[in-house]
């Protein structure tokens, strides 16, 4: 078998035998691939750090057919602040579940990576709140794949702003109003939606701190980009769910707690 080396970052664990773990790694150079961690699972193994979600870590493996084995690493970042933060874990593990279900195996994707490792460093930062760091991902990352939305026209006649003030998710972007039949699940986004869905794209996570708090333009910006991911994902996500629970505990804390949250802050 051939020695590879490579840097990577852990997209997901589960659990092989009676004490590996089978990870799914990216890479800027080798793609998506699958590798086994000997003894992860084993309290003293040296693998065990990096056989951890949201680790980047320096890599050897032995390039097996179907699936790598990991012979050493060198870990870089656990992202340790992601994993013990209850929303970033959450937004975290969509984004790796995300990037997993559309990514394809054995393509480099340095670009790919490169957004992948800068989220989850915003995450572990705090940069900006976890949920708009998560919509700033979606929409850098579908842009990167080739599903880059329109955002300044209409996408059927051409009609620019404010007149195109739908998103037509099947369209692949704005609609006008005379436009809007042609896409059935298109929603409305007033001006501020699309400033916001704009500036998700184009700025780094350090300049979205203050994005998203008007609660009306974050509520249109993030049903129009659910409703497009949704359709262009092949498998449901599972971190919805984790994230709708975690949304709910935080709704429920600023009910209880004295005068609570605004509307609009209530999503972390």
């Amino acid at each position: 078998m051939a020695m590879v080396g490579c840097e990577g970052i852990v997209l997901r664990v589960r659990d092989f035998n009676e004490a590996d773990r089978i990870l799914t790694i990216l890479s800027a150079a080798e793609g998506k691939f699958e590798a086994v961690a000997r003894g992860a699972r084993r309290p003293r193994s040296s693998m065990a750090g990096a056989a951890q979600l949201f680790t980047r870590a320096n890599m050897m493996l032995f390039r097996g057919r179907s699936l790598d084995t990991l012979s050493s690493a060198e870990v870089l970042s656990t992202h340790q602040r992601v994993r013990s933060d209850l929303a970033c874990m959450a937004y975290g593990s969509y984004i790796a579940e995300l990037t997993d279900a559309m990514t394809a195996e054995r393509e480099p994707a340095p670009d790919v990576y490169s957004l992948v490792c800068s989220t989850l460093a915003a995450l572990d930062r705090k940069e900006a709140r976890p949920a708009v760091v998560a919509l700033g991902f979606e929409m850098k990352f579908l842009s990167l794949i080739g599903f880059k939305p329109e955002l300044r026209q209409c996408v059927s006649c051409g009609a620019r702003e404010p007149e195109a003030d739908w998103f037509g998710p099947n369209e692949g972007g704005l609609l006008c109003a005379r436009c809007r039949a042609n896409d059935l699940t298109a929603v409305p986004v007033g001006d501020e939606a699309r400033g916001l869905l704009r500036a998700l794209m184009v700025r780094p996570y350090a300049r979205l701190s203050g994005v998203g708090e008007n609660g009306k333009a974050y509520v249109q910006a993030r049903t129009a980009l659910r409703r497009y991911v949704d359709l262009r994902v092949e498998s449901s996500l599972r971190t919805l769910e984790f994230i709708d629970d975690v949304n709910s505990m935080g709704r429920e804390e600023a009910n209880d707690s004295e005068g609570g949250l605004e509307p609009d802050r209530q999503v972390t």
